[in-house]
């Protein structure tokens, strides 16, 4: 990679954000420690970044694997067979994952939710705004992460920047709060900057869940009403579930996608995004739980926070196939897949 000055896209390296964040001398503990690692989906270099930074530290650590279903109401037995591990950290990724184990931080969900053990996330798009936290710095509860967004004026920038646009298409999926509130965070940019936005919001199937099946009709309608990008938010059911589907229905309506996730600018079919690496996100938040289990600090004195460098992707095979080259200056600083 290049890095090109004046331009807002910092790109950090995992071993500058380690030795940016390594602390003090810390005392090792003497017994093992156990940590639960509750997804989704598959472990991604997120989980490896986490893993990789632990291994180097003077602590010996259990893993254990759990998977979460994604569904509401698969939450208390989500809880149920995490406790039973007897885990003395739990490391969650997503919004929807890390609610189904703390619940918001109000007093009605404490009695059916964890509370008494530290948990640490990564990936979570807005921990204020989804209820998690009432603010980030301290937590004030036990409950701190690593966010991936890059902040919306600077995704809006690169987005301008490869292709100026007039028209933006969103998908809002109501299930997922940080879609939500991206969304009005979006009708709140436009009159300033000068887009329109054309929302489309999925609907629910007869068991009250997010019907995949008429994404491609909606990306559709989008390329119909003349959106000029296709913004793809850090939502878990359109930029990794259902990938795929987005980004080929986007493809052949031939609608460019900009992508506020990591995987599927690497692993499907988005054009470019911008956010900050997945492995960098991993070991900064094993770094907050080292914080907690070598140095004995109180996680609701550990600050969630965001990385400020991020890392502009673009897959240079559907550039092509839209015909949407990048300009020089996005070149200059960006990784290209070929």
């Amino acid at each position: 990679m290049k890095a090109k000055r004046g331009f807002l896209v910092l790109l950090l390296t995992g071993g500058a954000l380690v030795g940016a964040v390594l602390a003090g001398k810390a005392l090792t503990p003497q017994r093992t420690q156990t940590i639960a690692i509750v997804l989704p989906r598959e472990e991604q270099n997120v989980e490896a970044g986490f893993r990789d930074y632990l291994a180097k530290r003077p602590l010996p650590v259990r893993f254990v694997s759990v998977r979460y279903s994604g569904h509401p109401s698969d939450a208390p037995a989500l809880i149920e067979s995490v406790r039973a591990l007897q885990p003395d950290l739990i490391y969650s990724w997503a919004t929807s994952t890390t609610l189904a184990l703390a619940g918001q931080d109000r007093p009605e969900d404490a009695a059916t939710h964890i509370r008494d053990i530290p948990i640490v996330f990564t990936e979570v798009t807005d921990p204020v705004g989804s209820g998690l936290l009432r603010q980030l710095d301290p937590p004030g509860r036990n409950v701190t992460g690593v966010g991936h967004v890059a902040p919306l004026p600077i995704q809006l920038k690169a987005m301008s920047g490869y292709r100026p646009f007039k028209r933006l298409g969103y998908l809002t999926n109501p299930h997922e709060s940080n879609t939500l509130g991206i969304a009005e965070a979006l009708r709140r940019a436009a009159p300033g900057i000068g887009f329109e936005l054309l929302e489309e919001i999925v609907p629910l199937d007869a068991n009250g869940e997010p019907d995949a099946s008429v994404l491609p009709g909606m990306i559709h309608r989008l390329a119909e009403k003349k959106a000029d990008l296709l913004y793809v938010g850090p939502s878990t059911f359109l930029a990794f579930t259902h990938r795929d589907a987005v980004t080929s229905a986007a493809l052949q309506a031939r609608l460019p996608t900009f992508c506020a996730t990591e995987s599927i600018v690497r692993q499907s079919q988005c054009m470019f995004g911008l956010f900050a690496n997945g492995a960098n996100v991993g070991r900064f938040a094993a770094y907050k739980a080292s914080q907690i289990l070598i140095d004995r600090m109180p996680v609701e004195r550990i600050a969630a926070q965001t990385l400020q460098g991020f890392s502009l992707l673009i897959n240079m095979p559907v550039a092509k196939a839209l015909d949407l080259y990048p300009p020089l200056a996005l070149l200059n600083v960006a990784e290209v897949i070929e």
